[in-house]
Protein backbone atom coordinates (compact mmCIF):
# COMPACT_ATOMS: atom_id res chain seq x y z
CA UNK A 1 0.00 0.00 0.00
CA UNK A 2 1.42 3.33 -0.65
CA UNK A 3 0.01 6.79 -1.34
CA UNK A 4 1.31 8.91 -4.13
CA UNK A 5 0.28 12.27 -5.18
CA UNK A 6 -2.10 13.25 -2.82
CA UNK A 7 -2.36 16.85 -1.90
CA UNK A 8 0.05 18.58 -3.65
CA UNK A 9 -1.86 20.55 -6.06
CA UNK A 10 -4.91 20.92 -3.04
CA UNK A 11 -2.21 22.70 -0.98
CA UNK A 12 -0.63 24.76 -3.34
CA UNK A 13 -3.92 26.69 -3.20
CA UNK A 14 -4.92 25.97 0.50
CA UNK A 15 -1.98 27.56 1.57
CA UNK A 16 -2.21 31.03 0.18
CA UNK A 17 -4.63 31.89 3.10
CA UNK A 18 -4.36 31.50 6.25
CA UNK A 19 -7.56 32.57 7.35
CA UNK A 20 -10.99 30.60 6.21
CA UNK A 21 -13.49 28.23 7.55
CA UNK A 22 -12.72 24.90 8.98
CA UNK A 23 -11.48 23.00 6.30
CA UNK A 24 -13.55 19.66 5.23
CA UNK A 25 -11.13 16.78 3.47
CA UNK A 26 -12.88 14.51 2.06
CA UNK A 27 -12.28 10.60 1.74
CA UNK A 28 -13.51 8.14 -1.03
CA UNK A 29 -12.60 4.66 -0.03
CA UNK A 30 -12.64 2.98 -3.80
CA UNK A 31 -9.76 0.13 -3.68
CA UNK A 32 -12.16 -2.57 -3.54
CA UNK A 33 -12.24 -5.47 -5.85
CA UNK A 34 -16.22 -5.35 -6.52
CA UNK A 35 -16.16 -9.63 -5.96
CA UNK A 36 -19.92 -9.68 -5.34
CA UNK A 37 -21.16 -7.96 -8.48
CA UNK A 38 -18.26 -9.65 -10.66
CA UNK A 39 -16.61 -6.70 -11.29
CA UNK A 40 -14.73 -3.24 -10.12
CA UNK A 41 -18.03 -1.79 -9.10
CA UNK A 42 -16.12 1.56 -8.71
CA UNK A 43 -15.90 2.27 -12.01
CA UNK A 44 -19.74 0.93 -13.84
CA UNK A 45 -20.98 3.90 -15.63
CA UNK A 46 -23.40 5.63 -13.60
CA UNK A 47 -25.03 8.90 -14.88
CA UNK A 48 -22.64 11.02 -17.38
CA UNK A 49 -19.40 9.09 -15.05
CA UNK A 50 -18.75 5.95 -13.17
CA UNK A 51 -20.49 5.49 -9.88
CA UNK A 52 -16.96 6.74 -7.88
CA UNK A 53 -16.81 9.67 -10.29
CA UNK A 54 -20.21 10.33 -9.89
CA UNK A 55 -19.29 10.22 -5.96
CA UNK A 56 -16.38 12.55 -6.44
CA UNK A 57 -18.41 15.30 -8.14
CA UNK A 58 -21.40 15.25 -5.80
CA UNK A 59 -18.70 15.71 -2.63
CA UNK A 60 -16.87 18.37 -4.78
CA UNK A 61 -20.16 20.31 -5.29
CA UNK A 62 -20.79 19.87 -1.39
CA UNK A 63 -17.66 22.24 -1.13
CA UNK A 64 -15.06 20.15 0.54
CA UNK A 65 -11.86 22.23 0.69
CA UNK A 66 -10.05 18.69 -0.99
CA UNK A 67 -10.75 14.80 -1.72
CA UNK A 68 -8.73 11.91 -1.69
CA UNK A 69 -9.34 9.05 -3.63
CA UNK A 70 -8.36 5.82 -2.58
CA UNK A 71 -8.12 3.65 -5.10
CA UNK A 72 -6.04 0.61 -7.06
CA UNK A 73 -3.35 1.62 -9.94
CA UNK A 74 -5.05 -0.78 -12.26
CA UNK A 75 -8.37 1.48 -11.95
CA UNK A 76 -6.81 5.11 -11.51
CA UNK A 77 -7.69 5.80 -15.70
CA UNK A 78 -11.30 4.14 -15.50
CA UNK A 79 -12.49 6.26 -13.08
CA UNK A 80 -13.10 8.96 -14.99
CA UNK A 81 -12.36 11.46 -11.46
CA UNK A 82 -13.11 15.43 -11.92
CA UNK A 83 -10.72 17.69 -13.58
CA UNK A 84 -10.52 19.39 -10.62
CA UNK A 85 -7.31 20.76 -8.56
CA UNK A 86 -9.28 19.69 -5.11
CA UNK A 87 -8.59 15.95 -6.48
CA UNK A 88 -5.73 13.81 -4.98
CA UNK A 89 -5.31 9.98 -5.51
CA UNK A 90 -3.75 7.38 -3.09
CA UNK A 91 -2.70 4.20 -4.03
CA UNK A 92 -4.30 0.77 -2.23
CA UNK A 93 -3.01 -2.61 -4.05
CA UNK A 94 -3.95 -4.96 -1.46
CA UNK A 95 -6.24 -7.55 -2.28
CA UNK A 96 -7.05 -8.01 1.00
CA UNK A 97 -7.17 -5.11 2.42
CA UNK A 98 -11.06 -3.79 4.00
CA UNK A 99 -12.64 -0.46 3.47
CA UNK A 100 -10.99 0.80 6.72
CA UNK A 101 -7.10 0.40 5.25
CA UNK A 102 -8.27 3.05 2.15
CA UNK A 103 -9.19 5.64 5.05
CA UNK A 104 -6.12 5.18 7.13
CA UNK A 105 -3.98 5.55 4.02
CA UNK A 106 -5.88 8.88 2.84
CA UNK A 107 -5.37 10.32 6.60
CA UNK A 108 -1.61 9.52 6.42
CA UNK A 109 -1.71 11.49 3.17
CA UNK A 110 -3.56 14.31 5.21
CA UNK A 111 -0.85 13.92 8.41
CA UNK A 112 2.33 14.37 6.18
CA UNK A 113 0.72 17.62 4.42
CA UNK A 114 0.37 18.76 7.65
CA UNK A 115 3.64 18.04 8.69
CA UNK A 116 4.49 19.56 5.21
CA UNK A 117 2.55 22.83 5.27
CA UNK A 118 4.95 25.90 5.25
CA UNK A 119 2.37 28.13 7.10
CA UNK A 120 0.85 25.18 8.73
CA UNK A 121 -2.76 25.87 8.57
CA UNK A 122 -3.98 23.01 6.80
CA UNK A 123 -4.51 20.54 7.22
CA UNK A 124 -5.06 21.45 10.84
CA UNK A 125 -6.44 18.99 13.53
CA UNK A 126 -9.69 21.13 14.01
CA UNK A 127 -10.21 20.08 10.39
CA UNK A 128 -12.92 17.53 9.38
CA UNK A 129 -13.02 14.78 7.43
CA UNK A 130 -15.77 13.33 5.46
CA UNK A 131 -15.63 10.15 4.56
CA UNK A 132 -18.24 8.24 1.51
CA UNK A 133 -17.63 5.14 0.25
CA UNK A 134 -17.10 4.67 -3.59
CA UNK A 135 -20.36 2.68 -3.99
CA UNK A 136 -22.98 5.33 -2.68
CA UNK A 137 -23.46 7.54 -5.84
CA UNK A 138 -27.17 8.33 -4.47
CA UNK A 139 -25.68 10.19 -2.17
CA UNK A 140 -26.74 14.57 -2.82
CA UNK A 141 -24.39 17.13 -2.52
CA UNK A 142 -27.29 18.85 -0.03
CA UNK A 143 -26.83 16.02 2.30
CA UNK A 144 -23.73 16.56 2.47
CA UNK A 145 -23.96 20.07 3.07
CA UNK A 146 -25.95 19.35 5.93
CA UNK A 147 -23.75 17.49 7.49
CA UNK A 148 -20.98 19.60 6.95
CA UNK A 149 -23.24 22.89 8.66
CA UNK A 150 -23.36 20.31 11.46
CA UNK A 151 -19.72 19.83 11.68
CA UNK A 152 -18.20 23.38 11.53
CA UNK A 153 -21.27 24.63 14.45
CA UNK A 154 -18.98 22.48 16.82
CA UNK A 155 -15.93 20.55 15.11
CA UNK A 156 -15.55 18.23 18.10
CA UNK A 157 -18.49 16.60 16.72
CA UNK A 158 -18.53 12.75 14.59
CA UNK A 159 -21.62 13.74 12.24
CA UNK A 160 -23.41 10.28 10.78
CA UNK A 161 -26.15 11.17 8.19
CA UNK A 162 -29.62 9.40 8.70
CA UNK A 163 -32.70 8.03 6.90
CA UNK A 164 -35.90 7.17 9.01
CA UNK A 165 -33.19 6.90 11.62
CA UNK A 166 -31.02 4.51 9.84
CA UNK A 167 -27.15 5.57 9.98
CA UNK A 168 -25.44 6.00 7.13
CA UNK A 169 -23.36 8.39 5.23
CA UNK A 170 -21.59 10.73 5.19
CA UNK A 171 -19.70 10.47 8.17
CA UNK A 172 -17.95 13.80 9.20
CA UNK A 173 -15.17 12.99 12.09
CA UNK A 174 -12.01 15.55 13.57
CA UNK A 175 -8.52 15.07 11.84
CA UNK A 176 -7.52 15.02 15.70
CA UNK A 177 -9.10 11.40 15.82
CA UNK A 178 -6.44 10.36 13.56
CA UNK A 179 -4.69 7.72 16.00
CA UNK A 180 -8.26 6.44 16.85
CA UNK A 181 -8.99 5.54 13.21
CA UNK A 182 -5.54 3.53 13.33
CA UNK A 183 -6.52 1.56 16.25
CA UNK A 184 -10.06 0.71 14.98
CA UNK A 185 -10.11 -3.18 14.40
CA UNK A 186 -14.08 -3.37 12.96
CA UNK A 187 -14.34 -0.38 10.66
CA UNK A 188 -15.18 3.01 10.49
CA UNK A 189 -18.78 2.02 12.36
CA UNK A 190 -16.81 1.48 15.54
CA UNK A 191 -15.85 5.03 15.71
CA UNK A 192 -19.28 5.88 17.08
CA UNK A 193 -19.03 3.47 19.99
CA UNK A 194 -15.83 4.71 20.97
CA UNK A 195 -16.95 8.28 21.29
CA UNK A 196 -20.38 7.99 22.08
CA UNK A 197 -20.69 11.16 23.10
CA UNK A 198 -19.34 12.99 20.65
CA UNK A 199 -21.87 11.77 18.20
CA UNK A 200 -24.38 14.18 16.46
CA UNK A 201 -26.96 12.76 14.10
CA UNK A 202 -28.29 14.52 11.07
CA UNK A 203 -31.92 13.45 9.52
CA UNK A 204 -32.40 13.55 6.29
CA UNK A 205 -35.24 13.21 3.97
CA UNK A 206 -32.53 11.44 1.60
CA UNK A 207 -32.47 7.83 1.18
CA UNK A 208 -29.86 7.87 -0.57
CA UNK A 209 -27.49 8.45 2.11
CA UNK A 210 -28.18 4.59 3.26
CA UNK A 211 -27.80 3.13 -0.50
CA UNK A 212 -24.82 1.30 -1.46
CA UNK A 213 -24.15 -0.90 -4.38
CA UNK A 214 -23.68 -4.25 -3.17
CA UNK A 215 -24.74 -6.74 -5.92
CA UNK A 216 -25.27 -6.31 -9.37
CA UNK A 217 -28.99 -6.30 -8.68
CA UNK A 218 -28.41 -3.47 -6.74
CA UNK A 219 -26.47 -1.38 -9.43
CA UNK A 220 -29.25 -2.54 -11.93
CA UNK A 221 -32.01 -1.20 -9.84
CA UNK A 222 -30.29 2.59 -10.01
Amino acid sequence: MQVVDVLGPIMKEINTSRDRPVGIWGIIPAAGMGRRVGRPKQALPYGNSTIVGTVARTILDAGVTGVVVVTRNDLVKRLDLPDDERVGTAINDDADSEMIDSIRIALAGLAEAHSLSAVGDSPSPTDGVLVVPADMPTITADACRKCIAAFRTDPRRIVIATYEGKRGHPIIFPLSLRPTIYSLTHGLRQLARTHPDRIHLVETDEPGVTQDVDTLEDYEQL
